[in-house]
């Protein structure tokens, strides 16, 4: 199970950074308000941060 930890970390840090990358294209290409792009990635970002600390 260990072998798995840092697998899954760096899986919620590539998921987090593409969702910070997503968010900012939200933002300017399609005028989408601050809190509508949270609204859409940070479900995401907190359920793969949470799934990666459960089963590491």
């Amino acid at each position: 199970m260990m072998e798995a930890f840092p697998i899954l970390i760096l899986l919620a840090i590539v998921v987090t950074v593409m969702e910070v990358f997503v968010a900012v294209y939200l933002i300017k290409r399609h005028d989408m308000k601050m809190w509508q792009s949270l609204y859409t990635s940070l479900p995401v970002v907190v359920i793969v941060w949470v799934v990666a600390f459960m089963y590491s």
